[in-house]
């Protein structure tokens, strides 16, 4: 019998590798996703989590806010668990084209999502300050737009898994609340920032990054695509969880 986390790869693997009944599996995906836990993946064993920080001396550079672990990636399907230290966040950003599900593994997090709505910008007026040329090729452009605001949601390790389509919930920020906090993310397809020639996938999808800049309304707001946070980096450490069969002996 497969451990929790195989279970997972292979439902997810099964998901997105086949159109049929793609809805119900899907279901069953995050179904099953909701029910792992910190140490379905080992997460005992996670450095950042376990070790206490001493105070940094003022030459040192600031530890990561995020740290990273590679689970599994392959063309299907990226798992991977984010660590985010206290206080911290990862910033406004999106999955272009993909799926995502998040499982919160530890702690507290806020997830607030936007979802992008072009098809208003007939229907309001332009604040003032975005009728000048280059602003205003900016929203010709794309890169500035409104977006329509999701409520907040607040996960913790007995949380449902939550997740995003290409369409919806795409564009969010994850914080952590009162400590460090971890999840599960799974994304597919997986990120494609630059594909090799004899790559079977050329769809490109790389991470950006928005800030809020005015409000439309109490649910709508105009986002502005931005080079990503300066203060914002990650750092790795080792999956150290139970082993993954190849993803080909899943199928």
């Amino acid at each position: 019998m497969c451990h929790a986390l195989e279970k997972v790869l292979q439902l997810a693997l099964g998901t997105f590798t086949k159109s049929e009944n793609f809805k119900h599996k899907l279901e069953k995906l995050v179904t099953q996703t909701s029910q792992l836990t910190g140490k379905d993946v080992g997460l005992e064993n996670c450095r950042t989590l376990v070790t206490t920080q001493p105070p940094q001396p003022q030459h040192s550079r600031k530890p990561a806010p995020v740290t990273y672990i590679k689970v599994v990636e392959n063309p299907v399907v990226s798992i991977g668990i984010f660590v985010i230290r206290e206080g911290e966040r990862i910033p406004l950003h999106d999955h272009p084209n993909m799926h995502g599900i998040i499982k919160c593994l530890q702690g507290r997090l806020r997830i607030s999502s936007f979802q992008r709505k072009d098809n208003m910008l007939d229907l309001v007026d332009l604040p003032e300050r975005f009728r000048g040329g280059d602003l205003r090729e900016k929203i010709e452009l794309g890169e500035l737009f409104i977006a329509e605001c999701h409520p907040p949601v607040v996960l913790t390790p007995d949380s449902p898994s939550c997740f995003l389509t290409p369409d919806r919930g795409n564009i969010h920020q994850v914080e952590s609340l009162n400590g460090p906090a971890a999840f599960l993310d799974i994304l597919s397809p997986p990120y494609n920032i630059d594909p090799l020639p004899q790559q079977h996938d050329q769809e490109v999808r790389d991470c950006n990054y928005y800030i809020e800049v005015g409000e439309v309304d109490e649910n709508h707001k105009w986002l502005h695509h931005t080079p990503p946070p300066p203060s914002f980096f990650c750092d790795t450490e080792p999956y150290q969880g139970p082993a993954l069969k190849n993803p080909d002996e899943l199928r």
